[in-house]
């Protein structure tokens, strides 16, 4: 949703502005009168209000959250067949289907194998 960008945007716009007014205030020798910390103050309670509303975003479902890699789905799991730097991974119904028959799954490490 669109609205939900401009609206971040613009609480972040205004913790910005609330820094810089803090910054100013205290360049100008105001820190004893409390703007400083008033303008510190608005910048902590803009950043709180910013998180709380991403979570209620994410709950409402108006923004979905995504990974490091947003071309895959939030519920998609990974390719179970995919291979590591040691070769084949077992993982799932093979792994489970080795137990039951007796047989140790065999530890794979990154290096050689062990003689």
């Amino acid at each position: 949703m669109w609205w939900v960008k401009v609206l971040v945007l613009a609480l972040l716009a205004a913790s910005v502005v609330a820094l810089f007014r803090a910054l100013s205030a205290m360049m100008r020798g105001e820190g004893g009168e409390g703007k400083t910390v008033k303008a510190l103050a608005w910048r902590i309670g803009l950043s709180i209000a910013i998180f709380l509303f991403l979570l209620l975003s994410m709950y409402m479902g108006w923004v979905k959250p995504h990974g490091v890699n947003p071309t895959q789905s939030y519920a998609e799991q990974p390719d179970e067949k995919a291979s590591s730097r040691s070769g084949r991974v077992r993982v799932g119904e093979e792994l489970k289907a080795e137990t039951r028959e007796g047989v140790a799954p065999k530890a794979e490490s990154a290096g050689d194998p062990v003689k």
